[in-house]
């Protein structure tokens, strides 16, 4: 039963980590219908070394550009930077309002927060109204404005990766760019909880090793079907309302949960 309940939090952790609909919202609601428990901090650094795993293999070549950049100069050292200044919100959120916002994680919160990306999904222009086909070429005040995003989306409910996404594409970003740049921009993020995650309570000596290998694997391999899954949608606007429609439902659901 423990290595069924690891890999489906593999699963749970690698899917909702990038598609537009709220790993923490999820969680919630998994806590409050299921009684399930927060990951171990063991468990919860494995499943985010899966989700950081994803991009290094889905975007290793811009990934490989940016260590270039930051060694010789370039396009990749501006990307750096501004990948660097789009993590300062959340990261100053974090640290200013951490406890704070974690009080606010119950299903009612969360249904705001669902709420929230709901009416942002809806929003997303189409892809014919693209202005920026590259990653070298975002804007510094778009990277600004997405790193805000970002911190807004420690709120329970409202999605990082969608909240990043669609204020990417209403800054004139095409599909494959906006989520890249919000992918990249979430590997500090994910990398920054999991230091913070050792800080506040250093995993427990490994034990069952296997399991935890097992989800560092799952949690990738789901992390990369959802990355596909949100690159295909984002070019079918029909596909992408789909999203908005679950969201809505989590946000009635978490509504209803927590009254």
């Amino acid at each position: 039963m423990e290595g069924a309940r690891i890999l489906t939090l593999a699963v749970l952790q690698g899917l909702t980590e990038f598609l537009p609909v709220s790993s923490s919202g999820h969680l919630v609601l998994a806590r409050a219908w299921l009684g399930v428990a927060a990951p171990g901090a063991t468990l919860e650094v494995a499943l985010h070394l899966g989700t950081l795993l994803t991009v290094a293999w889905v975007y290793a070549a811009p990934l490989a550009d940016l260590a270039a950049g930051l060694w010789r100069g370039g396009p990749g050292r501006r990307l750096a930077a501004q990948l660097a200044v789009a993590t300062l919100p959340a990261a100053l959120a974090g640290l200013a309002a951490g406890d704070w916002i974690t009080a606010r994680f119950t299903p009612a919160m969360a249904g705001w927060g669902w709420a929230g990306t709901t009416l942002l999904l809806a929003l997303t222009p189409p892809p014919a109204r693209s202005r920026v086909h590259r990653l070298t070429e975002v804007p510094w005040a778009t990277a600004a404005a997405i790193g805000l995003g970002q911190a807004l989306a420690l709120w329970p409910g409202l999605s990082r990766s969608g909240t990043t996404i669609v204020i990417a594409r209403l800054g004139g970003l095409d599909p494959e760019t906006a989520a890249a740049f919000s992918f990249l921009l979430g590997v500090p993020a994910v990398a920054g909880a999991v230091g913070l995650e050792f800080l506040r309570r250093p995993p427990l000596a490994v034990t069952g090793w296997p399991w935890l290998a097992a989800a560092v694997a799952v949690a990738a391999l789901a992390g990369a079907v959802a990355v596909q899954w949100v690159q295909h949608a984002l070019t079918r606007p029909a596909a992408w309302r789909g999203f908005a429609v679950y969201t809505a439902l989590l946000a009635g659901l978490g509504w209803w949960t927590g009254r």
